[in-house]
């Protein structure tokens, strides 16, 4: 399935995802209120305490991030920090030059101790964002592909190791750039390395603009019971305009959905999707709806 139409009337910001340094992705996405990394963070730890106390002494649970950027999720959910903590860091003590910027970053994770005992390894489009990500030490692992253009089979073997390490898949607000073309290149692989008999599982935020229907096919067709989490609506970012605001509220009222209260607000919202093997599900949604985003915490 495609989200061309509904890509169209998003605003686009492709242009700051492929800069050297996070700069103008930090400060582009704090200028339109950003704040769907720090909504999602709980429910992603959540889902790794979950796998950690399952699992229990099998290893460090090990995350997928799908679309990265530039390893936002990590600092968010492995070192603790928040959005804001992230934006002060970036306007105020990170160099623009490359090198610089990649060195200061190291100390400054390296402060204290990760705040959540996993490995992260990032997939994205972007080769800039990624490469960043790893010479900074955010990511663990990373990988620069865009399966939506496809993938041959010589560059899957590459990348295939990632994915079979990893039993927890999350995406923050990537799915729209990403469709089912992704998900079908990752998910015969995620965890068939993994020691431990719980999980793979997935926590994703997905606006509320998109259908559904052909991400819940495609964890289906590798044995997923997907399913949405009821009664959370995440805040994404602030419309950038009145113009992409129409056009959305439209495109959403045309699902038959209403905006009252949420997007009317004048903002983009996600509502919070889980994946898991279909004996595993109920123990997921159930950690799902017990974690209260102000009483995140940190495994």
């Amino acid at each position: 399935m495609s989200y061309a139409q509904e890509n169209e009337v998003k605003a686009d910001f492709n242009n700051v995802y492929v800069m050297p340094t996070p700069h103008s992705y930090i400060s582009t996405m704090s200028d339109h209120g950003y704040q769907i990394g720090d909504e999602a963070r709980p429910y992603f730890t959540a889902a790794a305490e979950l796998l950690g106390e399952l699992n229990q002494e099998a290893w460090p649970v090990h995350m997928l991030d799908i679309g990265c950027s530039y390893g936002i999720g990590s600092a968010l959910v492995k070192y603790g920090c928040s959005f804001d903590e992230i934006v002060s860091f970036y306007s105020s003590r990170a160099p623009m030059n490359y090198a610089s910027c990649c060195d200061v970053m190291r100390m400054w994770l390296n402060v204290t101790p990760p705040a959540c005992d996993i490995r992260c390894v990032g997939l994205d489009s972007s080769a800039p964002a990624i490469k960043f990500a790893l010479d900074s030490g955010l990511l663990d692992g990373g990988i620069a592909r865009n399966y939506e253009n496809g993938a041959s089979k010589k560059q899957l073997s590459n990348e295939i190791a990632w994915y079979r390490s990893c039993n927890l898949l999350v995406s923050c607000g990537a799915i729209g750039y990403v469709t089912s073309k992704t998900l079908d290149a990752v998910l015969p692989h995620l965890g068939k390395d993994h020691p431990g008999s719980h999980g793979p599982l997935a926590v994703m935020t997905i606006l509320r603009m998109f259908d559904t229907k052909a991400i819940a096919a495609a964890f289906e067709r590798f044995g997923y019971r997907f399913g949405v989490v009821p009664g959370i609506a995440l805040k994404q970012r602030e419309f950038i305009d009145n113009q992409e605001k129409n056009k959305i509220i439209e495109l959403i009222h045309g699902m038959g959905i209403s905006t009252r209260g949420l997007e009317d607000t004048g903002e983009l919202f996600a509502h919070l999707y889980i994946a898991a093997p279909h004996d595993q599900f109920s123990s997921a949604m159930e950690r799902m709806k017990n974690t209260q985003p102000e009483q995140a915490r940190y495994c």
